[in-house]
């Protein structure tokens, strides 16, 4: 009993070593984007990262993170451009514009562009497309496999209201949450992102952007 709760591959120590991977990349995800214009650098290699652990593929989670953030760091920043642009636009919106007859219209965009973000990042990581066609295709998947994007969305409302729950019911828990950050997100969301992905990926998915 004592050999299995001590083995490196049992559920407790695999546990571990994932929410440190999670922390880790929490941290490396904020240096970048601490500078903001380097965020969406950031994002796709908290994907790409999150991917490859998970498939077992990286070559630990910082040297895995830092080559992915070097290597899309030009495109990412341009999508991090018009993505960042138009969720200020959209966040601007709601600030500005308190009219009720403009809540359907604001809603209906708001869903939208967070059905949409994530797969923004996760498909700048995993394909070599231009920004346009990482765009669109990110309109479509998000569209076409509407109910793993949903999915997605869900967990990004799920935790969200479970940091807003903690913060005013168990503030000790938001600590843990706050270390964590935005990876654990990714890292749940990875599994339902990949389903959605399926289409696009060839019969053999070769790992990319390395």
């Amino acid at each position: 009993m004592f050999r299995r709760l001590f083995d490196s591959a049992a559920p407790l120590w695999r546990a571990a070593s994932t929410l440190g991977d999670i922390i880790v990349v929490n941290i490396l995800l904020i240096l970048t984007v601490i500078p903001v214009v380097t965020a969406g650098a950031g994002l796709v290699a908290t994907y790409d990262t999150a991917r490859r652990v998970q498939a077992d593929i990286d070559d630990g989670v910082a040297r895995t993170f830092w080559r992915s953030f070097r290597s899309n760091f030009v495109q990412a920043t341009v999508l991090w451009l018009v993505v960042g642009v138009i969720g200020a636009g959209i966040v601007a919106s709601w600030v500005l514009l308190p009219v009720d007859e403009a809540s359907i219209m604001k809603t209906l965009s708001t869903a939208v562009y967070l059905l949409i973000f994530p797969f923004v990042w996760a498909l700048q990581a995993r394909f070599a497309n231009s920004v346009i066609h990482t765009l669109r295709n990110a309109v479509v998947v998000a569209v076409g496999r509407l109910p793993f994007a949903a999915g997605v969305l869900l967990i990004h409302i799920v935790v969200g209201a479970i940091v807003i729950a903690s913060w005013l019911m168990i503030p000790q828990v938001v600590v843990l949450l706050l270390l964590l950050g935005y990876p654990f997100v990714v890292w749940a969301s990875i599994p339902l992102i990949g389903r959605a992905l399926e289409p696009l990926l060839p019969a053999v998915d070769e790992p990319t952007g390395a």
